[in-house]
């Protein structure tokens, strides 16, 4: 039996703008990371606004993901997990509330490095689109770790001096986002320290990534493409 036609042209349609989509991919990530958390919690920005940012950026990772259907089963149920688990923790942030958002952030995160590695690193030519999907990687490993960074301070306040919580909430994940930047960069600034064995465990892990990464990338990169021009000749 042959395959529903409307499914067909969703996966002809799908290979021929997945690599766009890691453009717009990278595009939003950077407006949430970059400008969206800063200003979250300002008077002159509607956190609407950043919140249909986020709704775009689910809908280019389902893109992304193709007819990966568990993929996709995972990023719209971690969605609407962290969405309904961040919505309680205004009323109740409990560690159960908290632990619960960033979890699902954290398989968010997960599965959305898996389908874009597939895009990145698969078969084919190298293409800028597929350069801008690997920087979506790197930002999704951080944010990845700043969620399990997330689920140590609000089950122990004292993992990662400075990361204290504002107001009555139990933590802050804008700080521990800036935190797993300066990490996975081996910036290391000094105002954020981890304290908790497991806590550094990780920190260490991330830095090491984030050294390894470039590194990797770099000769993958390299490796497609001088497959891609071998099988043009």
């Amino acid at each position: 039996m042959s395959p529903l036609p409307s499914l067909n042209r969703y996966t002809r349609w799908q290979e021929r703008w997945r690599d766009p989509v890691l453009t717009a991919l990278l595009a939003l990530l950077m407006i949430e990371i970059f400008i969206g958390m800063p200003l979250l919690r300002s008077a002159y920005v509607d956190a609407r606004v950043f919140a249909l940012v986020w709704l775009c950026m689910i809908v280019a990772a389902v893109l992304v993901a193709a007819r990966h259907w568990i993929a996709i089963a995972a990023i719209l149920l971690s969605s609407v997990v962290a969405l309904i688990a961040n919505m309680v923790r205004f009323s109740d942030p409990t560690p159960e509330t908290v632990c619960i958002g960033s979890i699902s952030v954290m398989v968010f995160m997960a599965t959305l490095i898996w389908i874009v590695s597939h895009a990145v690193f698969g078969p084919g030519r190298v293409t800028m689109h597929r350069i801008r999907g690997a920087i979506v990687l790197y930002l999704c490993i951080a944010l990845l770790f700043a969620s399990l960074y997330q689920v140590f301070v609000a089950l122990i306040p004292n993992a990662i001096t400075g990361a204290a919580a504002h107001g009555k909430y139990l933590l802050i994940g804008q700080e521990l986002v800036y935190y797993s930047f300066t990490t996975l960069t081996s910036t290391g600034y000094g105002d954020l320290t981890p304290v908790h064995p497991l806590v550094r465990s990780l920190s260490n892990l991330e830095s090491v990534i984030g050294q390894l990464y470039p590194a990797t990338l770099l000769a993958r990169i390299v490796s497609l493409e001088l497959n891609a021009r071998q099988r043009d000749k």
